[in-house]
């Protein structure tokens, strides 16, 4: 996969994934990212390759490069590999068509301490999800998975699935799971009724104004934060 930005190249780097080339426009600016991207490159042996702008924005495929790019061995973690004894808390986007909703949940669910992020068939984790998603995607396992799998696979672990919905009980009401899947669905689509019976309870996010819609990943972050705050224990 052909990444790119400062900030995805950096994690990147830092990540366990295998970089194969590092990408710099001509003449850029040394600041303190660039630095440590020369930096830990040397250190991994990875070349760098200095190219145009115009060049570097075909090899992206974006403007929004900031200069930089890299070919990283990205793939998808499998659940056979996630230690599903661990008290941890998991998400699972069932529906989104905007890349921009998937790379917030799963920088959100990264910078939360979730153990992973799952998804149906019909999402890919894209060089732009890499991008907005800051490089959590090189940190946090993202895992593709059938929905109803899943429940069954996190259910027979021990953990408590809730859906992200209207028509259930207000979030601040519950005591949540240690042990928690969360299922979000799409930004026009609510989740479906089998998916809705197989939850164990669904969370509800009151709203008062004259909207009464949020974003699906301001809905996610409310719910992945709440879970921290009751499930959260200082060392």
């Amino acid at each position: 996969m052909i990444v790119y930005g400062r900030n995805t190249v950096l994690e990147g780097l830092k990540s366990d994934y295998r970089i194969k080339e590092i990408f710099l426009e001509d003449h850029i600016n040394t600041d303190s990212k660039i630095s440590e991207i020369k930096a830990l490159a040397s250190d991994k042996n990875i070349p760098i390759k200095y190219i145009s702008h115009k060049e570097l924005g075909k090899l992206t495929k974006s403007q929004e490069h900031q200069g930089v790019g890299c070919n990283i061995e990205y793939k998808e973690a499998e659940l056979r590999d996630i230690d599903l004894n661990q008290e941890k808390g998991y998400i699972y986007i069932s529906e989104s068509t905007f890349e921009q909703n998937i790379a917030a949940i799963i920088r959100t669910a990264e910078c939360a301490g979730f153990g992973g992020v799952l998804i149906p068939n019909k999402i890919n984790i894209t060089p732009t999800i890499a991008k907005i998603s800051t490089g959590a995607v090189f940190h946090l396992p993202v895992i593709r998975y059938p929905i109803f799998q899943a429940i069954k696979e996190f259910k027979k672990n021990g953990f408590f699935v809730y859906g992200i919905e209207r028509g259930g009980n207000y979030y601040f009401n519950e005591t949540i799971n240690s042990k928690s899947l969360f299922i979000i669905g799409g930004e026009d689509k609510s989740l479906s009724d089998p998916v809705r019976k197989d939850c164990d309870a669904i969370l509800e996010i009151p709203q008062f104004g004259k909207i009464n819609s949020l974003n699906m990943s301001n809905a996610s972050s409310i719910l992945i934060y709440e879970y921290v705050r009751q499930n959260f224990k200082s060392e």
